[in-house]
C-alpha cells in the first residue's frame, strides 16, 4: 500500500492509500489554489480532493531537486534517500490547471497547454544539472501509456525448448505466445536489438511457446495445451517437428515455422506480471537485498534489481552481486560452466558484508521464483 505525499516549506499533505503495481507508470498530477486552500490530486485513475493549510506562496530563488532529499541547500544527498525510479514529463505551471486539463494529464491523452511551463524535461540537457547514476532516454507517450502490463526479457544464450521452458520458468515467466499480429508485430520490435548476438550461419529464429498437435496440424499452447486461433506461418511443411520459432531474417521476417525441439536458439521470456525473486542463505544483518526484480538488459543479459540497495548483473565473466552504497561489498557467483545463470542453488563468494564469514569465504544461495507461500 503506498501513499502520495506533497511537500512544500513546513507544510505535508498525505492522500489515502492505494494499491499500484510495481514497474508501472503512475501519472500524477496535483492542482493547488494559494487563494482558496483547496487542491486536487489525480492520481492514475484516482481522484483526491479536499483542503489544507499551505504556504501563500511558492517563493523564488533556491534549488528544485527532481529524485534526491536535500539534508542541506544543494547537498547533504545519501543513497538512500535516492528516487530509483523513471521519471518522465515533469511540468511545473504558474497557474492553477482547470481539472479536464489536469484529468486529460493523468490520462494520458495529448495536452497543449498555454502557457508553457516553468519548468518541463522538454530540454533536460541543457537545463538541469545530472548528478549521479542517472541515465536520459527518450520516451514516446505511447511507451508511458501503454496499458499492457506484460513484457518481454531476452536470454541471449542458444538453448533447447525444454532448456527455454526451464529457464522462464526458474524466473517466473514462460515463452511468448502471440495470439494477434498486433502481439506479433510486438515481439518483433523488441527483437531487433538483439539480432547480433543471435544471429548465425543459418539466420536468427527465437522459440515460441506453441507445440504442433499431429492430427489436426494445429497448434497449441505448450503450458495450458490451449488451441492457438492466430496463425502466421510461411509454410506447413517439416512433418517431423512440433516445436515453433518465430524467423527474423530477411527472407520470412516475422513469419513462423515448425521446428525440432532440441534446435538452440535465443530465449526471450514474457512476463504477465512482477517477479519478485527471492534469496535464501543471507545472515539477518545481511547488507544485501533479500528480495530482486528481474529487469530489462545490461551487456544484453538481464539485471536482477533489488528492492532497496542491490543489483544483481553479469560482469562479463560472473555474476556480481553489489551493495550499491558500497562497491566493495559484494558476492561473485562461482560458475561450473558457460551460460550458467544464478537461479537456483549456487556457490557465491562474498566481501564485505556483516555476516560473520571470513572475508572471501564461499557460501551457498538460493535464488527463486518460489515464495513463502509456495511452500507447506
Amino acid at each position: 500500500m503506498q501513499s502520495v505525499v506533497v511537500e512544500a516549506e513546513k507544510y505535508s499533505l498525505t492522500t489515502g492509500k492505494g494499491s499500484y503495481t510495481l514497474l508501472g507508470w503512475w501519472r500524477f498530477c496535483y492542482l493547488h489554489s494559494f487563494e482558496t486552500k483547496q487542491h486536487t490530486i489525480y492520481w492514475n485513475d484516482k481522484v483526491f480532493s479536499g483542503t489544507s493549510e499551505g504556504p501563500e506562496m511558492v517563493r523564488g530563488g533556491g534549488l528544485l531537486v527532481i529524485g534526491q532529499d536535500q539534508d542541506r541547500m544543494g547537498g547533504g544527498y545519501t543513497f538512500s534517500q535516492s528516487l530509483n525510479a523513471v521519471v518522465a514529463d515533469l511540468r511545473l505551471y504558474n497557474r492553477t490547471l482547470t481539472n479536464s486539463e489536469a484529468l486529460d494529464f493523468a490520462s494520458c491523452k495529448e495536452t497543449h497547454l498555454d502557457p508553457q511551463p516553468l519548468v518541463s524535461f522538454s530540454d533536460l540537457k541543457n537545463n538541469w544539472k545530472i548528478e549521479g547514476s542517472v541515465n536520459i532516454e527518450d520516451l514516446n507517450l505511447a511507451d508511458i501509456c501503454q496499458k499492457e502490463s506484460s513484457f518481454l526479457i531476452m536470454f541471449p544464450e542458444a538453448w533447447s525448448f525444454s532448456q527455454a521452458v526451464a529457464m522462464c520458468n526458474n524466473v517466473g515467466g514462460s515463452l511468448p505466445v502471440p495470439i494477434s499480429a498486433r502481439e506479433n508485430e510486438q515481439i518483433l520490435s523488441f527483437l531487433n536489438p538483439y539480432i547480433p548476438y543471435c544471429s548465425d550461419a543459418h539466420g536468427y529464429s527465437i522459440a515460441l511457446g506453441m507445440l504442433k498437435e499431429y492430427e489436426t496440424h494445429s497448434h497449441y499452447h505448450y503450458k495450458s495445451g490451449e488451441n492457438i486461433t492466430y496463425s502466421n506461418f510461411l509454410y506447413r511443411r517439416d512433418e517431423d517437428r512440433n516445436c515453433v520459432a518465430i524467423a527474423v531474417t530477411e527472407d520470412d521476417y516475422g513469419y513462423w515455422y515448425y521446428s525440432k525441439c532440441d534446435l538452440e536458439l535465443c530465449t526471450i521470456c514474457n512476463f504477465t506480471s512482477v517477479t519478485h525473486l527471492k534469496v535464501r542463505g543471507l545472515c539477518d544483518e545481511s547488507l544485501f537485498d533479500t528480495t530482486y526484480l528481474v529487469l530489462g538488459e545490461s551487456g544484453e543479459k538481464p539485471v536482477f534489481r533489488g528492492f532497496s540497495n542491490s543489483q544483481l548483473q553479469w560482469t562479463g565473466t560472473t555474476w556480481t552481486l553489489t551493495y550499491l552504497p558500497e562497491n566493495n561489498v559484494k558476492a561473485t557467483m562461482t560458475t561450473k560452466f558457460e551460460d550458467e545463470y544464478p537461479v537456483g542453488l549456487r556457490q557465491w563468494i562474498t566481501e564485505g558484508d556483516r555476516c560473520s564469514l571470513q572475508q572471501g569465504s564461499s557460501q551457498f544461495l538460493v535464488i527463486s521464483a518460489c515464495q513463502a507461500s509456495s511452500f507447506k
